[in-house]
């Protein structure tokens, strides 16, 4: 079936964040629980909602430890996020050809930096956050949401994402389920899950 729409994961895939997000959950874990997890403890987790992951980790107050997060966060972020390289480029070129649309774990508080300062949120049709689902991923809720706000069947809609949490997300909406293999997880990890992968953004040129 022809592609209709394209849905994007944010971190880690459209953006190098995951620097920022290691090292807030580094700094957050070590306020609140006294330890510092490494990077390779935190980056399977990366695409899950924040909430659910510290609900998870019980060792401190929910909302004290995501606003703790949330305001380190943005006062780093001009200072360790950027776009991977091609990205621009790659929506650009999508952008006349496709709906496209973010769906992202994270809140629109903490989305908001990248969507203003890159453009991303221009370059969208629709953007789906933790704060519009009361699921999320890896469960199918927030693409299958997306693709309503776009008016596209889901079956007609490809997810493009970094983690194992996208790929399962993009499978049980029923949607094509693409790789980014330029994002943290190992490729070995990805390939098996998905459809489609791309090592860099512009390979994402052949689709539409």
């Amino acid at each position: 079936m022809p592609l209709s729409a394209l849905l994007f994961d944010m971190d880690g895939t459209l953006t190098d964040s995951i620097g920022l997000i290691v090292h807030c959950y580094q700094q957050t874990m070590q306020r609140f629980a006294g330890h510092t997890p490494t990077r390779d403890e935190i980056v399977p987790k990366i695409g899950r909602a924040l909430p659910t992951l510290f609900v998870e980790e019980a060792v401190g107050d929910v909302a004290e430890m995501l606003t703790f997060y949330r305001a380190l966060y943005a006062k780093e972020h001009s200072d360790w996020v950027r776009l991977y390289d091609g990205v621009d480029e790659m929506l650009a070129a999508l952008h006349d050809k496709l709906p496209l649309a973010i769906v992202t774990s994270k809140s629109l508080q903490s989305a908001r930096p990248a969507l203003e300062r890159f453009g991303l949120g221009e370059k969208m049709q629709v953007v789906i956050t933790s704060d519009d689902t009361e699921k999320h991923k890896p469960d199918p809720e927030p693409l299958l949401l997306a693709a309503t706000r776009l008016g596209i069947a889901p079956e007609k809609c490809a997810y493009l994402g970094d983690s194992v949490h996208d790929l399962h997300a993009a499978r049980a909406a029923g949607m094509q389920a693409l790789a980014a293999l330029w994002g943290p997880s190992p490729p070995e990890t990805l390939r098996p899950l998905a459809d489609q992968s791309f090592t860099s953004p512009c390979e994402l040129l052949r689709l539409g």
